[in-house]
Order: structure tokens, then sequence, then C-alpha cells
């Protein structure tokens, strides 16, 4: 098939835009894996307490679209129990002056997490030959 000088530009812009849906589909679908081992993750190591309604059961994320076709992954905590975050992993003081000492078991799974997430980025431009 023969495409004409005049033409030329519509067919690279064509084949830009198959291959940025191409890649934009993979690492979102790597994003909504990769955020979902660390909703597993922090719900297996959260710190559960004397409390009938556990903390670790209102963790979880969803998906956030974007404008430009992307889609944000988001970590949190459901309820009002999103504001023992902060308490949880970097610990607290006690009414009587003791302290509590943070687990980090959400900075330990960001970690863990934003490490996929950049091997895997790396890992699906290579496949697709960037």
């Amino acid at each position: 098939m023969a495409i004409s000088v005049n033409q030329i530009d519509k067919e690279i812009a064509k084949e830009l835009t198959l291959y940025n849906d191409n890649v934009t589909r993979r690492i979102n679908d790597h994003a909504y894996h990769t955020t979902h081992k660390m909703t597993e993750q922090t719900k297996a190591t959260a710190p559960v307490g004397k409390r009938r309604r556990h903390y670790k059961n209102n963790i979880t994320f969803k998906e956030v679209p974007k404008k430009n076709g992307s889609v944000a992954c988001l970590w949190y905590v459901k309820g009002s129990d999103y504001r023992l975050s902060h308490l949880l992993n970097n610990g607290h003081a006690l009414r009587d002056g003791g302290r509590v000492a943070g687990t980090n078991f959400i900075t330990k799974a960001e970690q863990v997490a934003v490490k996929d997430f950049e091997d895997g980025v790396i890992k699906i431009l290579e496949q697709e030959g960037f």
C-alpha cells in the first residue's frame, strides 16, 4: 500500500495514537494491579486493636479517570477511620504519657508499590519498543 506525501502526516499521527492508546491501557492495567497488591498488603499488615470494627476492613482503593484517558488509582481508608492512618503508621502519645510506636505499615507498602510500578512501566515501555 503506497502512501502519498500528502497523507504521510495523517498516517504517522494514526500510528502514534495507536501506540499511545496501547501504552496507556497497559500502564492503567498495571497501576490497577499494583494498587490492588498494595491494598492487600496494607490490609494484611495493619495493626488490629480491641475495637469491634477493625481499621483494616476499611482499607480500599478506587480508580479515578483523568481527562487524557489515563487512570489514577487512589488508596484510601473508608469512613471516619481515615483519621487513624497517620497515628497507626507513625505512632502516637498515650493519655498516661506513654507512647505507642508506629508500625510504618503504610510506608513500607507504599515503597514496595512505587518500586513495582516503576519497574512495570519500564518493562511495558521496553516491550513496546520505546
